[in-house]
């Protein structure tokens, strides 16, 4: 089988990276045209021939569209690695405020540790909800971002509220009291005036 010389291999590694940013893609690419253009030059063909053949039939839409389909994987095992995350604490802190609700309504032991747990669950939950928020806020409308950031911070006052106020710390009674009213007065009405028009819009 044919062998490729290093100034040939050199001046294919050159055009890879000038179009591609990712190592690993472009190692994969090297390798990729260097065994299609040393199979074009055993078939006869000259090595500049094969060399344009080799990225006419490998990559015919150009390097740019492997790169950002890579890219979009990449994001997509991220992002959903991500809500499984946001979920799966989510799911946890709500079971463990109910259970330590009932925990405490029967005045069961364990109901502080369960209740802390459960609040801090939440906080962290809602501090990651956050951060992705803040990634789409641009391609989301003001109305969206202003409805879904009330509702992000009413969760982070009334979680952290509630555990201020399981350790007797100060403030904590203004944090729940300000969490509530955004929940209320901010959150709640233009959350259920959203579907009220999505669901007038669907009759």
């Amino acid at each position: 089988m044919a062998q490729l010389t290093d100034e040939q291999v050199d001046l294919i590694q050159l055009r890879i990276e000038a179009e591609v940013w990712d190592r690993d893609l472009r190692n994969g690419l090297l390798d990729h045209y260097c065994c299609y253009i040393e199979e074009q030059i055993d078939s006869g063909a000259d090595f500049e021939a094969a060399y344009n053949t080799a990225f006419r039939a490998i990559t015919p839409n150009g390097m740019q569209e492997i790169q950002e389909e890579l890219f979009f994987l990449i994001n997509f095992k991220k992002q959903t690695n991500m809500k499984r995350m946001i979920y799966g604490l989510g799911f946890t802190a709500a079971f463990m405020i109910s259970t330590g609700i009932m925990f405490r309504s029967m005045h069961w032991p364990g109901a502080a540790v369960i209740l802390v747990w459960g609040f801090a669950t939440l906080l962290l939950t809602v501090c990651l909800m956050m951060a992705t928020s803040l990634k789409q806020m641009a391609k989301q409308s003001r109305t969206y971002n202003l409805r879904i950031f009330s509702g992000l911070i009413a969760g982070v006052l009334i979680a952290s509220g509630n555990l201020f106020k399981l350790h007797s710390f100060p403030t904590a009674n203004m944090q729940m009291v300000a969490g509530m009213f955004i929940l209320n007065f901010a959150f709640l009405p233009m959350l259920f005036f959203q579907l009220y028009k999505r669901a007038i819009g669907q009759q």
